[in-house]
Order: C-alpha cells, then sequence, then structure tokens
C-alpha cells in the first residue's frame, strides 16, 4: 500500500502536525497565507506567508439541502501590500476562486505532503482594516466567499420548482410533484 508520509508518521507513532492554509486567486496575481508564523515553503514549490494566526474560518461545511453555507475568513497581520489589494476595486476580488488546504507537517515544522484540498469558494467580499500598535500596524482583512453551489447567478426562473414551470409553461405538470420528492423513497417498476 502506498501511505502518505503524514500517514505513515502517525502509525510509526510519531507526531504529525496540521495547518490551514488559504489560496487567493486575485485578478492581478494570487496570494498564498498560512496560519502559523512566517513564510513557508510547500513540497509543490508555493511559498506561503504566514499569518500568525489566521484569526478564525467558519462555514467550512458541506452544502445539504440545497443549502450553501457562506464562509468566513478572518486575516489578521497581513502585508499593507495584501490589505490595498483588498481595499482596492470589485474586480480585482469579486467571484473569483479562493481554495482552502491542509498542510501536514512533521514535528520541526516541516511539510510532509502536498497540500490537501479541503474547500473551494467563490470571494464575494472584502473589508480590509487596521490597528495601530506599539510596534506598527496591524493589518486585518475579513473575507466573505460562497461555495459554487450558490445559485445566485441563476436566470430567473431557473429552478426546477413546479411555480418556476408555471410561469414558463402554464398548465405544464411536470414538476408538480417535485416538491415533495426530497426524501421519498420511490420503487420503479411498482409490483
Amino acid at each position: 500500500m502506498n501511505f502518505s508520509e503524514a500517514a505513515k508518521i502517525q502509525m510509526a507513532g510519531g507526531t504529525v502536525r496540521a495547518a490551514l492554509l488559504l489560496e487567493l486567486q486575485f485578478t492581478s496575481g494570487n496570494e498564498w497565507l498560512w496560519e502559523g508564523g512566517g513564510p513557508i515553503k510547500t513540497l509543490d514549490g508555493r511559498t506561503w506567508e504566514g499569518t500568525g494566526g489566521l484569526g478564525s474560518i467558519e462555514g467550512i461545511s458541506q452544502a445539504v439541502n440545497g443549502v450553501a453555507p457562506e464562509v468566513r475568513f478572518r486575516l489578521s497581520g497581513v502585508d499593507a501590500d495584501f490589505a490595498a489589494k483588498a481595499k482596492g476595486e470589485t474586480e480585482e476580488y469579486l467571484y473569483r476562486p479562493a481554495l482552502i488546504y491542509i498542510q501536514f507537517f512533521d514535528e520541526a515544522w516541516q511539510p510532509l505532503d502536498n497540500p490537501y484540498s479541503l474547500m473551494f469558494v467563490r470571494m464575494t467580499g472584502l473589508a480590509p482594516s487596521f490597528e495601530s500598535t506599539d510596534a506598527g500596524r496591524v493589518y486585518e482583512v475579513a473575507v466573505t466567499a460562497e461555495t459554487p453551489f450558490a445559485v445566485r447567478r441563476r436566470a430567473p426562473y431557473g429552478y426546477l420548482t413546479d411555480r418556476d414551470q408555471q410561469l414558463r409553461h402554464p398548465g405544464d405538470r411536470g414538476l408538480e410533484r417535485v416538491a415533495g420528492i426530497d426524501n421519498k423513497n420511490i420503487i420503479w417498476p411498482a409490483v
């Protein structure tokens, strides 16, 4: 069997550490951030800038029952260039991809494998702010994002509901039973 390096170390009784990484794909270029301090280089050759603690990532969950959760990141300790990019025009980030990864490390914080992708979302909002401290300004960016399953850009009457079907084609009965079919077992052919 082929096990990842992280699995091999853990099976041997060693310590495996993990951290979240965040790739933000802006129009002017990508930003690679991780929740630790200082830059790290992963095995795929990317250098991820540390934010000294991402702050928080909320909303990482699977879309269930047609609900696409909103994901929110609070990135503290980012550099001034990133904060300026966040303050820029909406074309710089609106509906641009953001990817969340998990990276496994050994005890010395050396990457064990390539990052594993956890979630793909699209950025819908950026709100930069800063706080003045004795060491200077500490920049923070709040990022909101949605999964690709959020259907905000769907055409009018583009849902598979009886109401939308009646507005498109009055009298058509093709979708009249869709609403009650979510958790229903249908045995076919009927015996």
